[in-house]
């Protein structure tokens, strides 16, 4: 129990020197004398004494008036200098542990240098019911783990279990002992099964494998289209191991993949103006969704319109498109997928007005349209940054949008002009949209009468009319061997 402290003060002792001055004082006090008498006796001014003794009064009612219970409280210099103290504390104490740790990490990574670990890994104990005096069942298992690869190995790897009960991460433990993580994870999974572990992973040189057998690997990955993985393809084809088989499957996937772009066709828009693309973009607003119905040309990345509206229909698909040719002109050919709101009666008579042919591409197969698909990301990036906003500021944003991304950026296909500058140097668009739209019907009966329309897809023959009719003008031309 802590001593209590004592608060008892005892009398002052008066020096000798002050004697008389403290006889007058308690004379003027105690009222046997008179301020100015004590003053003359002592030959001292009469303000002089009147001021001591006030200076003394005033000491003693400090001293009279009430303390605060308790112990006094710390200021807050000394509450400071206490919290530093207590965070250099215990910082010390982390220091001196890590350095600790890293005392035993050494000494076991100096051990493992001369060889003086011991080996304290689990024993396989004998079953009861094999005798002791018979020889091991698993000889070949009693060699592999007696030889001195296998000994120094066990060394490493207990090593490394030591290192990491001390807190060390697996990398540094590996690194350590000079092996990699994954040489690492391999000998502990080896040991836990009960098996030796091993400096090498896997078997002597792989043996040769038959022209006739790589052929059905071949066969069976072209059949299932690259599907199957290394381990089905060595268990269906019988005397290929599973590196083989993998690296049959990769150069298999790669010839497949320079088969199939090698038959595709790239399309090529020489002259802007002529066609023109027509997507629909949802976007979330602070009211709900809106859709952006953007035009853009498919020669130069020119958006010419990017409206918002509430419903994705035929009237609003109509209005927009009729609105996008009154202002920019109307192309010859309008490209739109096949969502129903493209061919409504109001959007066919829109076209019929300003004498636009409707070019639909292959069912579900959006790299058609690549052009106007690549531009809607930029569309999407531009909006998500943007954020969520209510529908007339992104009526407003996505004007800015079109403008700035149509007027703002050169862009290498195009010489390092905008999109912009690339369109208002197009060339007068005359055409004969009569003759066009006569000559398109009559492409497309002939390859009607050609084709077998039995599982084609609907409006083949006036997809193919139109580009003839587009290649034949000089308008498109198709580059077989595309890259998309």
């Amino acid at each position: 129990m802590a001593k209590k402290t004592k608060t008892y003060t005892s009398r002052p002792v008066v020096p000798a020197s002050l004697q008389a001055r403290y006889q007058a004082v308690l004379e003027v006090l105690s009222g046997k004398t008179t301020v100015s008498a004590a003053a003359q006796r002592l030959g001292l001014a009469r303000n002089h004494f009147q001021s001591i003794m006030n200076r003394g009064l005033a000491g003693m009612i400090e001293g009279l008036e009430p303390k605060t219970p308790g112990r006094p409280g710390k200021s807050a210099e000394e509450l400071e200098r206490a919290k530093e103290a207590e965070q250099l504390r215990r910082e010390n104490e982390r220091l001196s542990e890590r350095v600790g740790t890293i005392d035993r990490l050494l000494g076991v990574a100096s051990g493992l240098l001369r060889g003086q670990i011991k080996l304290t890994g689990r024993r396989e104990k004998a079953s009861p019911a094999a005798p002791t005096t018979s020889t091991s069942t698993s000889p070949e298992k009693d060699d592999e783990s007696s030889d001195p690869e296998s000994q120094r190995i066990r060394t490493h790897l207990e090593g490394a279990r030591t290192m990491r009960s001390l807190g060390l991460c697996a990398v540094l433990a590996a690194a350590i002992i000079g092996v990699s993580p994954a040489t690492l994870r391999r000998w502990s999974a080896r040991d836990r099964s009960g098996r030796p572990p091993r400096e090498r992973r896997g078997g002597g040189a792989e043996t040769r494998v038959s022209a006739e057998t790589s052929a059905q690997v071949v066969a069976l990955v072209r059949a299932l289209r690259g599907l199957p993985g290394a381990d089905a393809l060595r268990h269906a084809v019988p005397g290929v191991s599973r590196r083989r088989a993998a690296a049959l499957k990769r150069e298999t996937v790669t010839a497949m993949e320079r088969e199939r772009v090698a038959r595709t066709t790239r399309v090529h828009v020489a002259v802007p103006g002529v066609l023109r693309g027509f997507d629909a973009m949802h976007v979330g607003t602070t009211r709900g969704t809106r859709y952006v119905l953007v035009s853009a040309d498919a020669c130069v990345p020119q958006r010419t319109s990017a409206p918002v509206v509430v419903r994705y229909d035929g009237p609003a698909v109509a209005a927009a498109l009729d609105s996008d040719f009154a202002r920019h002109g109307a192309p010859l050919v309008l490209r739109a997928d096949r969502a129903r709101a493209h061919e409504t009666p109001d959007v066919l008579a829109v076209l019929r007005a300003h004498r636009v042919l409707l070019l639909h591409g292959p069912p579900r197969h959006p790299r058609y349209y690549g052009q106007l698909e690549r531009q809607n990301r930029e569309h999407r990036a531009w909006l998500d940054a943007a954020g969520e906003l209510d529908p007339d500021a992104l009526a407003a944003e996505c004007a800015r949008m079109a403008g700035s991304l149509s007027t703002l950026w050169p862009r290498r296909t195009l010489g390092w002009c905008t999109a912009s500058d690339a369109w208002n140097q197009r060339p007068a668009l005359v055409e004969d949209r009569a003759a066009l739209r006569e000559e398109v019907d009559d492409r497309a009966a002939r390859l009607r009468r050609h084709l077998d329309a039995r599982g084609a897809p609907a409006g083949l023959a006036e997809r193919l009319a139109i580009e003839q009719a587009l290649i034949a003008r000089g308008y498109l031309r198709l580059e077989v061997g595309g890259w998309c």
